[in-house]
């Protein structure tokens, strides 16, 4: 029997409503107060000198893979396109960094993006000073035992074996997105089969040796066709999202109809989470909601016109997320997928650097 969004989040929205902050609370944008009607199109926000944006972000992620953990202490936690979160300051004066261990032993890996295609647009190849750039920031993450996954973005034979052969040669666990964004709504045509195809089971990151990410599983038929056609493949991890058509949960059924490889070995299914905006067709989103109201509701994400900013740090930002019965993070538990990769966690950056 298909569940649908009602089943999953029916006690997450009676909960979520004691959350809401009254319409008359005042944002600040730019040192003036933001209005239900605003005369002009609103800025983003000046830097608060007194919020770390990066350490809250990672206390944000650490209280996630805590919360995981208590229910299942192998729960993967898996943070996409956050290297920056790695090192931290430790002297303000002379900028001197160093690796965040307490943060980075919370994770189990790190997917990059576009590490050889996609960072300029579908099938574009990354340059190389760049390419440079993030390979030093993942060598902080490999001497640290993170398992390193790339995501690049390519549908030409000669460039997804590019790319496939680049990550292998680095070590890290290599996928060649066919799309971008919910364009990325299918499975690959290019290689034939998974690399390094195995029967073992797989019981932890480091065990990884490839991956499958799709962002719309809505174009690949019912849940239950979509679930058939993922079991069907020998990948060792996939990364799928919570709603099919955008309102539909896969139930603990099809999950486990996931969990296990057409040769019959166990492999983890992880539920991707954005914990950086919020959507405004998300089962939390309440239809009184616009900037300003709840309070730590900002504007429009860059390039969005449906995912809004939010403070991160809230704590009603985060019960959302987490922490209890009728958070996000509780239904994907219940769900039964064995962990989560973090999108969003990079918005730490448009917070520390608004210009």
């Amino acid at each position: 029997m298909k569940r649908t969004l009602t089943s999953f989040c029916f006690s997450l929205a009676v909960g979520l409503s004691l959350l809401a902050t009254p319409a008359n609370a005042q944002l600040r944008s730019q040192g003036k107060v933001l209005t239900d009607q605003p005369t002009q199109e609103p800025d983003l926000f000046l830097a608060d000198p007194l919020v770390d944006y990066a350490e809250e972000m990672r206390k944000f992620v650490q209280g996630i893979a805590k919360y995981g953990r208590q229910f299942k202490r192998d729960f993967l936690v898996i943070v996409n396109d956050g290297t920056g979160l790695l090192t931290q300051i430790v002297d303000i004066d002379q900028q001197i960094s160093a690796p965040s261990s307490v943060f980075m032993k919370s994770l189990d890996g790190i997917i990059q993006p576009a590490l050889s295609y996609g960072k300029e647009g579908f099938g574009v190849p990354t340059d190389k000073k760049e390419q440079e750039e993030m390979l030093a920031d993942l060598k902080v993450a490999r001497d640290a035992g993170l398992r390193i996954f790339t995501l690049d973005y390519a549908s030409k034979p000669v460039d997804i074996d590019k790319a496939l052969r680049f990550s292998m040669k680095h070590n890290f666990v290599p996928y060649v997105a066919p799309g971008m964004g919910f364009n990325n709504n299918k499975l690959p045509n290019w290689p034939k089969r998974p690399l390094h195809e195995n029967s073992h089971t797989i019981s932890n990151a480091g065990l990884v040796k490839n991956y499958l990410l799709v962002n719309d599983s809505s174009r690949i038929g019912s849940a239950e066709e979509y679930a058939m056609k993922i079991h069907n493949t020998n990948y060792d991890m996939v990364v799928t999202n919570v709603f099919h058509h955008r309102a539909q949960v896969f139930g603990p059924h099809n999950v486990r109809t996931m969990q296990y490889k057409k040769l019959g070995a166990r492999r983890p299914v992880l539920a991707q989470m954005d914990i950086g905006t919020a959507y405004a067709g998300a089962y939390y989103w309440k239809p009184d909601w616009k900037m300003g109201n709840p309070p730590w509701l900002l504007d429009l994400a860059p390039n969005s016109s449906d995912r809004y900013l939010v403070k991160y740090w809230h704590p009603s930002w985060q019960q959302i997320i987490y922490g209890n019965n009728m958070s996000f993070m509780y239904g994907i538990i219940k769900e039964g997928y064995d962990g989560v990769v973090l999108n969003g966690v990079n918005v730490y950056d448009l917070f520390a650097n608004p210009e």
